[in-house]
């Protein structure tokens, strides 16, 4: 386990971030929050996007889990953050390059406040925050050997195959849903192809709480959240994994 986790990269990896709460609400609440974030966005350049997914009858994604918490709708908040609004879930994410966790948490806390506005809600059932990272491989043989990980199957141990693992790892009260592709690739500012791994750590609590005892433990809540989640993800890097990520201690 990391005993002292860096408070930055070097070379920063972190490609999306996405916080979200899920609750239980009577009125589907696409239909309410967009109103109900106006006010609290006041004075920011607020930019409303429908999702293709809200084409689908809601039907149709009431009956499919993996549809049940899709956000429907995004709003775009000037050059820095994102709301997400689904049925019975709302996301706040931020644009890369990335605000920093102080600035990110007070956006968090301004737009799920909304909760407290939103009649139809009656509680709290789970809240996640997700980071995605990229890492770069100059060659294959890098590959595999940047994470903490061992995998032989038919006595034959992974080192630089197309490798996609996902598995959940309990340590409570937090679930983190990791997911590691090898080879992945992505396009630079210009354009270029990059190769590297990704890196997906979700971490979930799944708990319940009443909206009003959530919004008031939030704070806290976020940060327990955040540093589980980067705890497991410094964790999953190898030495020489993090060395290359250039970390700093303050």
């Amino acid at each position: 386990m990391t005993t002292k986790l860096p408070t930055k990269l070097g070379k920063e990896p972190l490609i999306d971030v996405v916080c979200g709460v899920s609750f239980d609400c009577d009125i589907p609440a696409e239909t309410l929050l967009p109103g109900l974030l106006l006010p609290k966005l006041a004075g920011q350049q607020s930019k409303f996007e429908a999702l293709p997914i809200a084409q689908l009858p809601q039907l149709v994604r009431d009956n499919d889990p993996n549809l049940k918490n899709a956000p429907l709708m995004r709003i775009v908040i000037g050059e820095k953050f994102t709301v997400l609004i689904g049925s019975q879930w709302l996301g706040v994410g931020c644009q890369m390059p990335y605000a920093g966790w102080s600035d990110f948490k007070e956006m968090i806390i301004t737009v799920f406040d909304v909760l407290n506005d939103l009649p139809s809600v009656k509680g709290i059932n789970r809240h996640s925050l997700k980071y995605a990272d990229f890492i770069k491989s100059q060659n294959s043989a890098e590959s595999l050997s940047r994470f903490n990980l061992q995998i032989k199957i038919a006595n034959r141990i992974l080192s630089d195959q197309l490798t996609h693992l996902r598995t959940e790892i309990i340590e409570p009260p937090f679930l983190h849903a990791t997911t590691i592709m090898y080879p992945a690739t992505v396009a630079s500012d210009d354009g270029t192809l990059i190769n590297g791994a990704l890196v997906d750590v979700d971490t979930h609590r799944i708990e319940s709480f009443t909206v009003n005892d959530f919004l008031k433990q939030l704070p806290e809540l976020l940060d327990e959240i955040h540093t589980a989640n980067k705890t497991f993800f410094f964790d999953l890097l190898s030495e020489a994994g993090l060395k290359e990520l250039e970390p700093v201690y303050e």
